[in-house]
């Protein structure tokens, strides 16, 4: 019986939680509270907290009590929505951090099928001189070196990066600062780039693409 009543106890807590009735972090209330306002014994509450921790919904904490875990899907949310509210300057200093790195992976691991289709990207960059044809084949030449990583994680950045890529305040400054000098600038950074890629120079390959942001960084920022 006393089994029974502390299944439904923790379900009832489990809704309550899902509901929002508590936030990530904050404390439940004691066993003794709770066993009132349900009307049991105490170790009946201790079972069912029992329950909810080993599903990581809960955790005890001495000196504090019973505390509210945050649930992974809501930090991630906000993880996501500070996302997309980073300033231009701030994703472009996060490419400078990750992007090089992809591509000396790249230059160890790409297959030559994957070097044809960054080539073909870089090719194609070459033939468009309207801003939203050459950005959108950029980007691909970009996006190739991530999947040609081999790791998948840098892939998924570099999809939400894409994403922010295209919002409206990173494209008003792609816009305000695309000359056909830069353009060819760009051009010949991804030369460079290719080059190391095609040759299994993982340094050069890094060193390029650092040196390909930077300048995209001092065009758009002055930095």
């Amino acid at each position: 019986m006393a089994k029974g009543k502390s299944s439904r106890i923790e379900a009832d807590l489990r809704l309550r939680l899902e509901q929002g009735e508590w936030e990530a972090n904050a404390r439940l209330p004691d066993e003794r509270s709770l066993a009132v306002h349900y009307d049991v014994a105490r170790n009946t509450i201790r079972r069912a907290f029992t329950a909810l921790e080993q599903e990581g919904l809960i955790f005890r904490q001495v000196g504090r009590g019973t505390i509210v875990r945050g649930r992974p899907d809501a930090h991630a949310s906000g993880i996501l929505k500070r996302f997309e509210g980073a300033s231009p300057l701030d994703i472009l200093n996060l490419r400078l951090f990750i992007e090089p790195h992809a591509a000396a992976a790249a230059a160890r691991h790409a297959s030559d099928h994957d070097l044809r289709s960054i080539q073909q990207a870089k090719a194609m960059a070459e033939q468009h001189h309207v801003l939203e044809t050459y950005e959108y084949w950029d980007n691909e030449f970009h996006r190739r070196i991530s999947l040609a990583s081999g790791n998948k994680f840098i892939s998924e950045f570099f999809s939400l990066m894409t994403i922010i890529r295209y919002a409206a305040p990173m494209m008003e400054i792609r816009k305000l600062w695309f000359t056909e000098d830069r353009r060819q600038g760009y051009c010949d950074d991804h030369d460079r780039i290719m080059s190391a890629l095609e040759n299994w120079d993982s340094e050069g390959a890094k060193a390029a693409m650092r040196d390909h942001l930077l300048a995209r960084r001092r065009n758009y920022f002055g930095q």
